[in-house]
């Protein structure tokens, strides 16, 4: 199981947010590349194929995926989708991912992060995760900026069961901190 950490990749450029001129000394995938790096975990993971971190990012800024802060996955997921001959899907219904899940597909999801009267569970800002599976009680997750530390904080403790490199949510979890995203989850099948 390919897993990639963003946070392992401090001084790998990545530009984003490319309509206000870049990023300046955040334009690297620590900062910015959980889409990226989900992306490369989908297409090993699925398909056993191998898409390189740079080449994606690379792919990310010629199909101007990386033009707002990070990067939009309704642009460079459809194109990863079909580089490998995949199907690609949005749904923001927890259900219809857990179908996708039940035949075998993976998602990533859109994580909202904080807002008022809410602590985000997957971040504080925004955040892509990768969804290998459901089973019937938890999703399991592997997220690109997960630390030993992450689940630990006020708001967060006690909501995730942590397996390094998988994490654990239950369903409640994260359909709250995707709600605010539409779609909340980009769907991946053979």
């Amino acid at each position: 199981m390919l897993y990639i950490n963003q946070l392992d990749y401090p001084d790998m450029v990545y530009h984003h947010n490319m309509k206000e001129g870049g990023a300046g000394e955040y334009n690297t995938v620590k900062v910015a590349g959980c889409g990226p790096c989900s992306l490369c975990m989908i297409v090993e993971n699925m398909t056993y194929q191998h898409l390189d971190l740079q080449e994606c990012l690379e792919i990310s800024e010629n199909v101007k995926a990386n033009m707002d802060m990070g990067t939009d996955l309704k642009i460079l997921g459809p194109v990863i989708a079909e580089k490998f001959n995949m199907k690609y899907g949005e749904t923001s219904d927890v259900k219809v991912l857990q179908e996708h899940l039940s035949k075998g597909g993976m998602a990533v999801a859109n994580s909202g992060g904080d807002r008022e009267g809410y602590t985000g569970l997957l971040t504080h800002g925004g955040h892509y995760v990768v969804v290998l599976s459901w089973d019937g009680t938890e999703f399991c997750i592997l997220d690109p900026s997960y630390t030993e530390t992450k689940f630990h904080e006020e708001g967060r403790e006690g909501k995730v069961r942590e397996e390094y490199p998988f994490i654990y949510v239950k369903e409640a979890d994260l359909v709250k901190d995707c709600e605010n995203r539409d779609p909340s989850f980009y769907l991946f099948a053979r």
